[in-house]
């Protein structure tokens, strides 16, 4: 590849984020518009080997909750028909406080829906958003390639590979996690809150099907999320302080069943196998800068959320929704896709919801965590009145479902 070689857009990244923009821009592929697509690892899932860490990163052994509102949109980008093979519905949520009176429950039926929302294996998902990615117009594939260096000039940004390989983009979407290099190389800071606290990831296998339903628990050990999948398997999700991560993680197959049964109880039925065991830090992370004259950040590179309420890509696939809507229509009036004011005009649009989104993720954790009796009975009061008040209840229901903001045109 020459120095002369040009894109109009280079997503760095494939994972969750990456992959649903180039979607996103369909309308503006179809007139011309030429997108780079990067990542260290193979994009195509033929190539993915057993091994997770052979896949790109964001689609490992974990889980995905879809709210509602994104699978709308997936199916509006024709790509539910790869997904809805390998994703469970969710048609009944519980909210509970153990050893507290608090409790509600969330039905689609009140919502006129067939799902509140959607779960579905990282693996499987970005099966679906990768498929033929190959075959569609004005994609190209940067498969197993690394950008060590990046250059912001008149152009837009100048990306440099590895191997030698050189590539101009008008605009640059860094979509590569939270501690993407080149944003470092760019001066661009994080604020970080750590949480004290880990997420350990499995699944359980029960005695008893799931019937579509969702638990969100909330336990002195932190909260946990048991996500349907199979009949009778959960995508679990637990919150465990810093300094038990690793003797929880530890613990033999049985023994560590019996801890999650204590958690929960036998509303799922009985525990009888545990899959593999993942942690990571918990901690809310967001950049200090989203968008710069040719550059966007987007995904977990711009915000990482608590996973207590499963709307970290949720909210991800909002901005990159409304940023495709952004672009889309700059490239049909020829404007400049790096132009300053454009990318201020998507973050601007996107503001309240990104804050809105980060403020509930961020404070259900500390609300339910805490011990402090006037904040029990406050949690267990909302969780009451949530059960007693239909309005409320589908109103709270709308927001989980991803139903509360306006639509991206696209």
């Amino acid at each position: 590849m020459s120095t002369e070689h040009k894109v109009d857009i280079a997503i760095l990244g494939a994972g969750m984020a990456g992959a649903s923009l180039i979607h996103l821009l369909s309308s503006a592929r179809k007139q011309g518009l030429k997108i780079a697509l990067i990542d260290r690892q193979p994009l195509t899932s033929e190539d993915w080997s057993a091994d997770i860490s052979q896949r790109p990163p964001s689609f490992d052994g974990r889980a995905t909750a879809l709210s509602y509102g994104t699978q709308q949109l997936f199916e509006k980008l024709n790509l539910w028909q790869n997904i809805q093979p390998a994703a469970c519905a969710i048609e009944h949520i519980q909210v509970s406080d153990q050893g507290n009176f608090g409790q509600a429950h969330l039905h689609a039926a009140e919502q006129n829906s067939d799902a509140l929302g959607y779960v579905i294996e990282n693996a499987a998902l970005g099966q679906g958003l990768l498929a033929n990615i190959e075959q569609l117009d004005n994609v190209e594939l940067f498969a197993s390639a690394e950008a060590e260096n990046v250059q912001m000039n008149a152009e837009g940004a100048a990306l440099t590979f590895v191997d030698g390989r050189k590539l101009q983009t008008q605009l640059l979407v860094m979509a590569d996690g939270g501690r993407s290099p080149l944003a470092s190389q760019l001066g661009i800071q994080h604020s970080r809150e750590a949480y004290g606290t880990h997420a350990l990831v499995t699944q359980i296998e029960c005695d008893q099907d799931h019937q579509h339903w969702a638990y969100e628990r909330f336990s002195g050990d932190g909260p946990i999320a048991f996500l349907p999948l199979q009949k009778r398997c959960f995508a679990v999700v637990w919150t465990i302080n810093d300094d038990e991560i690793d003797a929880t993680k530890a613990l033999g197959d049985d023994e560590f069943l019996q801890r999650l049964q204590q958690q929960i109880g036998m509303r799922l039925g009985k525990f009888i196998r545990v899959g593999e065991r993942l942690s990571y830090p918990l901690a809310l992370v967001q950049s200090k800068e989203q968008v710069r004259r040719s550059l966007v950040l987007l995904g977990n590179a711009a915000h990482s959320l608590h996973p207590v309420a499963g709307q970290g890509f949720n909210l991800a696939l909002r901005d990159a929704a409304v940023l495709a809507e952004h672009l889309n229509r700059a490239f049909a009036n020829c404007q400049n896709l790096g132009d300053l004011e454009l990318l201020q005009a998507y973050e601007s649009q996107q503001q309240t919801d990104q804050r809105n989104t980060i403020v509930a993720s961020d404070a259900l954790p500390k609300l339910f965590g805490s011990k402090n009796s006037v904040m029990t009975f406050v949690r267990d009061a909302g969780l009451l009145s949530l059960a007693a008040a239909p309005t409320a209840r589908r109103l709270f229901a709308r927001h989980a479902m991803g139903l509360g903001q306006k639509a991206a045109v696209l």
